[in-house]
């Protein structure tokens, strides 16, 4: 009779890397270098590059990408918010 061996992966909660970067942060350093090499633009593009990891990491913060949108949600008017199409934050009290 066969086993079935099943692997269980040991970090299912950890996200994507990009080179040693997660995801979110890793765009944010190698799309401005990236673009900077297309244009022949080199140290600028990776100027802004290191810039631009540094201001999203700060902006992120320890609460992560969840804590951006839920900033966004709560500060941002409606007229200007990605988020339109959820309920406005300025209402307190819903009635049915």
């Amino acid at each position: 009779m066969q086993e079935r061996v099943v692997k269980i992966e040991q970090r299912l909660q950890e996200q994507g890397r990009i080179l040693l970067f997660p995801i979110d942060e890793g765009l944010a350093l190698l799309a401005p270098a990236g673009v900077g090499l297309a244009i022949q633009q080199a140290i600028p593009g990776i100027v802004i590059g290191i810039i631009s990891y540094f201001v999203w990491k700060r902006l992120k913060g320890d609460g992560g990408v969840e804590r951006l949108l839920a900033m966004t949600y709560w500060y941002l008017p409606r007229e200007i918010s990605p988020l339109k199409n959820w309920p406005d934050s300025a209402v307190n009290m819903w009635r049915g």
